[in-house]
C-alpha cells in the first residue's frame, strides 16, 4: 500500500497560533456522558456523576487545541495519569503509560490498556501492541480514558481508551490546516463533513513529514479516514474506512557518553519501521423499542509491518577463517574483515489480518419505579499473523551504521536462524453491566465479563514453534456513586481484569533459548495469564466563585490500587540483544489522580496532578545482564525484593495549561508538564541513579483574521530543556572503537522548535 494518502497545499502565514476557533462544528459543550462498554456511544453511556471509576474525556476541540501530531501526545498534555515514554526515540511511536500500565507500539512490551476505535479493538493481534501513528487524530470526535473495567475485555488491566470518530452528522463544514517549522516538519490536514437529509459523509486526510531531532530519525506519516452514514427514524448505520502508510527512522536510547558529546547521537542504525493499515468497519445502532436499543459492529483490519534493526552481534573475529560466537565456538560465518567490529541487520516482517464482530443490547426500563440502565453483549475477535525474521551479518561503521555483508546467519547452535511462523488467535467475550438508581442520589453498578482466548502457533520451517494455549476467566465488577448535591458526587468501585499471553510471548518464554525481540522466536514453555484486581474511590464535582471569576470550575480526585498477579515482563538475557518473557509474580500500582479545570468566555485553564507508586510485591530473579551490579558479579540476573519500584514509572506528574483571549480575535496560551525522577529499565533493584526530574513548557498564539481564516504560531519546549526522558543499561564494551565506559543509555527530549501555520474553515 504505497499509494499517497495526502495532497495538501497551503500557504503558511507568519504569526502565532493555537486556541481553536469553533466554526460550524457540532460538539458537546460539556463532558457529561461516559461509555459503559466499547460500543457505548454518548447516547447509551451513563452520566459522568453516575460512573463509578475515574474517567477523563477530551472532545475534538480539546484535542485540536493541543496542536499535537497524534492522539498520544495530546493525552500526554491534557489527561491526568497519562504519560508518554520515549522508548523508540521517535515522537510518532510513543509508549503511552496510564497508572503504570502501557499501551506501546514496541513489540514485546507487556500491554495493560485496551484501545477501541468506534467499538473495534485496535490492539494488534500479534503482540497486543497499539500503533498510535495509525490513528487519524484530526478525525477523533472524542477520546475517553477510563479506569479498570472488565467489560472492556482483555488487556484492560489498568483501564481502556475509547475513541469515537467524527461523522457527517456530528461535524459539518470544510477545514484545511497547514504548518511548517522546526526539524523541517511540514504538517497538514483536510477534513470535510456534509449532511443531506438522512445521509451524511465525512473524510479527513493528514500528512506529516519531518527530519527528526536526532540522526536517522526522520518520519513520514500519511493517514485517511472516511465515513458514510445513514440516519433514519429508528436506525443509524455507518460504513468507515481507515488507511495509513507511515515510515519512521527510530533512533532509540543512545549511550550517555555519546549523548553528552552530541545530543543528536545514535547507537547502531538503521532502525527503520514501515507500518501500513487498511481497516473497514460497518456499525449500526437500532431503536428496537422506546426503552430498548441495539448496537453492532463488524470490522476487518489489515496490518503490515517491516522492521530493520542494526544491532551489535556476539559473533566476532577469533583468529580463524570463520567467526566465533560469544562462547568461542567456531561458526559457519566467514571472517570477511578480520579484526572488524561486526554487527547484524535484523529484519522482521509482520503480516496480520484481523476481523471481529460485536453486538450489545441496552435497556432503560424502570424497575419498581427506579431508573435502570442494563447493558449486555458479546464480542468475537480473530487474528491471523504470518511473522518472518532473518539476520544478515554486517560491520559497524564509525558513525554506528551497520552495513550488511550479504551473508544470512543460520546458526542453530547459537539460537539464530531464519524464522517463519503463523499464529492464529481467537478472543471471545460475553459481558453484562447494570446501573441501578437505588435512590435519586445513589446508583449501584454491577457487572462482569467472561473472556476466552485461544492461541495457536504453527512453525513454517521446523516444528519447534508449534504450540499455543487456551485462557479463560470471568472478571466481576461492582461499584456505586452517591450524589451529595447537584455539584458533588462520590464514587467507589472494585474490578478484576485479565490479560492472556500473546502469540509473541508464548513463542519466547524460555530463558535457555532467548529471542532477539522481536526478531526471533523459540520454544514455548507455558506462561500464566495476568489477573489484575483494582479498588478505586474518589469524588467529582463543580463549583463557581462569582465574586472572583465569571466561569465555572470542574474537578475530580480519586485514589486507586491495582494488584496484578503473574505479571508478564520482558527481560533481557545474557546473550547480547536478546530477551524472553517471564511471569514476574505480583506487582502493585497505586496512587492518586486529581484534575481541576476552569472555563469562561475568555479564559480556559486546567491543572492535573497524579501520584503513581508502582512496586514489585514478590522476591523474584529477573534477567538483567547489563545491570552494573550483575556485570560486576559476573551474573546475568538480579534479585528483586518486595517494595522495589518498577522502572520508567515516575511517582509525580503535574500538568497545567491555559488559553486567554486578549481580544476577540487574538488568543495566547501555553502549557507545562512536570515529570519526577524514574529508575532506568534494567535497574529493578533500584540501586543506581535515577533519571532527573524535568519540566517542558510549550507556548502558542493565534489570530482570527476573518471568521474563516486563522493564522497561528507554536513554540514547543520553549526553554530548550534537554532532559533525559528514558533510560536503560547496555554493555559499553560491545563496540571497542567507541571507547565507551558509562553503562547507561538514554533518550533525550527534542530541542526547541517553532512553527507557523494557517487554518481556513467554513
Amino acid at each position: 500500500m504505497r499509494h499517497r494518502l495526502l495532497a495538501v497545499v497551503a500557504v503558511l502565514w507568519p504569526v502565532g497560533a493555537i486556541a481553536q476557533t469553533q466554526g460550524p462544528v457540532v460538539t458537546l459543550d460539556a463532558i457529561e456522558v461516559v461509555p459503559m462498554s466499547p460500543l457505548a456511544a454518548p447516547d447509551t453511556g451513563v452520566a459522568r456523576e453516575k460512573y463509578p471509576t475515574g474517567a477523563t474525556t477530551l472532545n475534538g476541540a480539546d484535542l485540536a487545541a493541543a496542536h499535537q501530531a497524534g492522539l498520544a501526545q495530546a493525552l500526554d498534555r491534557r489527561a491526568p495519569g497519562v504519560a508518554t515514554v520515549d522508548v523508540t526515540g521517535n515522537p510518532f511511536q510513543p509508549e503511552v503509560d496510564y497508572r503504570g500500565f502501557a499501551a506501546s507500539p514496541v513489540v514485546g512490551t507487556p500491554q495493560g490498556l485496551a484501545v477501541y476505535q468506534n467499538g473495534a479493538r485496535i490492539n494488534e493481534s500479534w503482540g497486543d501492541g497499539v500503533h498510535w501513528d495509525l490513528i487519524p487524530s484530526v478525525a477523533i470526535d472524542r477520546a475517553t480514558i477510563l479506569g479498570a473495567n472488565p467489560v472492556f475485555g482483555l488487556n484492560a488491566l489498568g483501564g481502556a481508551v475509547v475513541l469515537d470518530m467524527k461523522n457527517g452528522f456530528t461535524w459539518q463544514g470544510f477545514e484545511i490546516d497547514a504548518r511548517f517549522g522546526g526539524r523541517l516538519r511540514g504538517q497538514g490536514s483536510i477534513q470535510y463533513g456534509v449532511k443531506s437529509g438522512d445521509w451524511a459523509g465525512y473524510f479527513a486526510l493528514e500528512g506529516i513529514r519531518e527530519k527528526g531531532a536526532r540522526y536517522f530519525s526522520g518520519s513520514s506519516v500519511r493517514r485517511f479516514y472516511g465515513d458514510i452514514g445513514y440516519r433514519g427514524d429508528r436506525a443509524e448505520i455507518h460504513a468507515t474506512l481507515g488507511l495509513a502508510s507511515n515510515k519512521f527512522g527510530a533512533s532509540g536510547p543512545a549511550p550517555l557518553d555519546l549523548v553528552n558529546a552530541n545530543q543528536a547521537a545514535v547507537f547502531t542504525t538503521p532502525q527503520t519501521t514501515r507500518n501500513e493499515l487498511a481497516q473497514f468497519a460497518l456499525t449500526g445502532a437500532f431503536d428496537i423499542a422506546p426503552t430498548w436499543k441495539a448496537k453492532a459492529n463488524v470490522y476487518y483490519r489489515s496490518f503490515n509491518q517491516k522492521h530493520v534493526d542494526g544491532n551489535i552481534t556476539d559473533f566476532n573475529s577469533c583468529g580463524a577463517a570463520t567467526l566465533c560466537d560469544d562462547a568461542g565456538a567456531a561458526t559457519s560465518i566467514p571472517d570477511f574483515l578480520p579484526g572488524a567490529q561486526y554487527g547484524a541487520l535484523d529484519r522482521t516482517w509482520t503480516r496480520t489480518r484481523a476481523m471481529g464482530v460485536s453486538a450489545q443490547v441496552d435497556n432503560s426500563d424502570r424497575i419498581l419505579g427506579h431508573a435502570n440502565r442494563l447493558t449486555f453483549g458479546f464480542s468475537l475477535d480473530r487474528g491471523w499473523t504470518h511473522f518472518r525474521a532473518d539476520e544478515e551479518i554486517g560491520v559497524v561503521q564509525t558513525d554506528f551504521r551497520v552495513t550488511g555483508l550479504g551473508w544470512s546467519v543460520m546458526e542453530p547452535a547459537s539460537g539464530i536462524e531464519p524464522v517463519s511462523v503463523k499464529a492464529r488467535n481467537t478472543y471471545y467475550g460475553v459481558y453484562v453491566q447494570d446501573a441501578f438508581d437505588v435512590t435519586e442520589q445513589l446508583t449501584v453498578t454491577v457487572g462482569g465479563r467472561y473472556n476466552l482466548a485461544k492461541i495457536a502457533l504453527f512453525d513454517q520451517i521446523t516444528t519447534a514453534l508449534n504450540g499455543g494455549g487456551s485462557f479463560g476467566r470471568f472478571n466481576p465488577t461492582a461499584g456505586a456513586t452517591f450524589r451529595i448535591s447537584p455539584n458533588l458526587s462520590l464514587f467507589a468501585n472494585y474490578a478484576e481484569a485479565n490479560r492472556a499471553p500473546t502469540p509473541l510471548e508464548l513463542g519466547c518464554a524460555d530463558p535457555n533459548r532467548p529471542c532477539m525481540i522481536d526478531n526471533f522466536l523459540v520454544s514455548d514453555p507455558p506462561l500464566k495469564q495476568v489477573v489484575a484486581r483494582t479498588v478505586e474511590f474518589g469524588a467529582r464535582g463543580s463549583f463557581k466563585l462569582p465574586d472572583l471569576l465569571p466561569g465555572a470550575f470542574d474537578w475530580s480526585a480519586g485514589v486507586y490500587r491495582t494488584l496484578s498477579t503473574d505479571d508478564i515482563l520482558n527481560v533481557p538475557s545474557a546473550i547480547s540483544g536478546r530477551g524472553y518473557f517471564v511471569n514476574a509474580g505480583r506487582t502493585l500500582r497505586q496512587g492518586v489522580e486529581t484534575s481541576l479545570a476552569y472555563k469562561d468566555e475568555r479564559l480556559s485553564a486546567y491543572l492535573n496532578y497524579t501520584y503513581t507508586d508502582a512496586t514489585f510485591r514478590d522476591t523474584i530473579e529477573l534477567g538483567s545482564p547489563n545491570n552494573p551490579l550483575a556485570m560486576a558479579l559476573g551474573l546475568s540476573s538480579i534479585r528483586v525484593t518486595p517494595g522495589a519500584h518498577l522502572p520508567s514509572t515516575p511517582k509525580h506528574r503535574l500538568k497545567a495549561g491555559a488559553d486567554f483571549a486578549l481580544t476577540p480575535a487574538w488568543k495566547i496560551g501555553g502549557d507545562v508538564t512536570y515529570v519526577s525522577s524514574a529508575w532506568l529499565r534494567g535497574d529493578e533493584i533500584n540501586l543506581f541513579a535515577k533519571l532527573s526530574p524535568y519540566a517542558l513548557v510549550n507556548l502558542r498564539t493565534s489570530y482570527q483574521v476573518t471568521k474563516e481564516f486563522q493564522i497561528y504560531g507554536l513554540v514547543e519546549n520553549a526553554f530548550n530543556a534537554r532532559p533525559k526522558t528514558f533510560g536503560a543499561f547496555f554493555d559499553p564494551t560491545q563496540v571497542a572503537f567507541a571507547n565507551l565506559s558509562d553503562p547507561r543509555t538514554v533518550s533525550i527530549a527534542p530541542p526547541i522548535a517553532a512553527y507557523i501555520g494557517a487554518k481556513y474553515r467554513f
